[in-house]
């Protein structure tokens, strides 16, 4: 009974796992597996998850849709439409190639941020334990703790600590769904709201250019996202942009009003390009976007730590505020 529990609480893949998941099927396809034989091979390979495996190969082998059973695995909605979007295609191989590429960068950044940030909560742990110092013994010793005008200084830094640290929850809590409505959210965030946008950006350019290299007009591209997994970001933009051009809006307006579309794609557009050449436009346009996301991520990891130190100056600050306005009272007293 308690082995079953376990299976049932541990059913979901974590970051890390989910790469090995991805970047595993992407070389066994490209090898000349089939999609059956590569789960197959998996059970074999990845003694860790074997029952995992299992359960997943029984679920294809009965007719489950793979972006379902991703799901299922913990992934988000978007990478789910992707692969799913992809194979009805035929471009899986492709796709699973840039999903490895984008989950491999956010991984290395996730990491180097929890690097960046060790040594800060080291500090903060360290001003934690010197306030609890002052105010237990220090501030006792001067005034018999009689003069609180240093709390109040004190209250305001610990709620502005609270709700960053609610913040920080908040924002991870909704890059790890990835749908429309969190996407949305997060592009409105400071610092990060545009490492968003272009990521988002590059995602759907990339689709696109995949979309129209497969022989698909704007009308059943809109289609064919409508029909993804409800909630998705393929699926959101495509019937809003689908019930856009039904009410007679003009493309270039509905891609000047989307936030999620570059307005490059008017320029692209109005080349009046044959439907490959634009294919490989798009494509580029992607990768372009890709360096350019790759190019802030970086900046933004290195900018954390900094921004931290800052925060902590301040609480420093505040403690040492907290420790001489009492004794600045003290000395009016005199």
């Amino acid at each position: 009974m308690t082995i079953s529990l376990t299976n049932l609480r541990r059913v979901k893949l974590n970051q890390e796992e989910q790469l090995v998941f991805l970047d595993y099927l992407q070389n066994s396809l490209k090898n000349g597996f089939s999609l059956n034989s590569s789960i197959e091979l998996m059970i074999v390979f990845w003694p860790q998850k074997a029952q995992m495996m299992k359960r997943l190969d029984q679920a294809m082998k009965q007719g489950a849709r793979l972006s379902s059973e991703l799901l299922r695995l913990g992934f988000s909605k978007t990478i789910a439409t992707q692969i799913n979007m992809a194979m009805q295609q035929g471009n899986l191989v492709e796709c699973l190639e840039q999903v490895t590429i984008l989950e491999r960068l956010k991984n290395e950044q996730f990491k180097m941020l929890k690097a960046e940030l060790s040594y800060p909560f080291v500090l903060a742990g360290m001003m934690l334990f010197l306030l609890a110092f002052m105010q237990n013994f220090v501030m006792d010793k001067l005034n018999g703790g009689s003069d609180n005008s240093g709390d109040v200084l004190i209250i305001g830094l610990f709620g502005l600590i609270g709700a960053l640290v609610a913040m920080l929850v908040h924002i991870l809590s909704l890059l790890k769904r990835q749908d429309y409505k969190s996407m949305l959210t997060l592009i409105k965030y400071p610092l990060i709201g545009e490492v968003i946008k272009i990521y988002v950006n590059y995602l759907l350019v990339y689709d696109i250019g995949l979309l129209l290299s497969s022989g698909f007009s704007l009308q059943k591209m809109c289609s064919y996202a409508s029909s993804q997994e409800p909630g998705s970001l393929q699926q959101a933009i495509g019937q809003k942009i689908s019930q856009q051009l039904n009410s007679g809006k003009a493309l270039t307006e509905v891609i000047k009003d989307e936030p999620f579309l570059p307005d490059n794609l008017i320029l692209l557009l109005k080349t009046g390009s044959q439907r490959q050449t634009l294919s490989q436009q798009f494509l580029v346009l992607g990768k372009g976007l890709f360096i350019d996301l790759t190019c802030r991520i970086e900046k933004l990891v290195v900018n954390v730590q900094p921004l931290c130190f800052i925060l902590i100056g301040i609480c420093v600050i505040g403690v040492y505020l907290k420790l001489l306005l009492p004794m600045y009272s003290m000395m009016q007293g005199i």
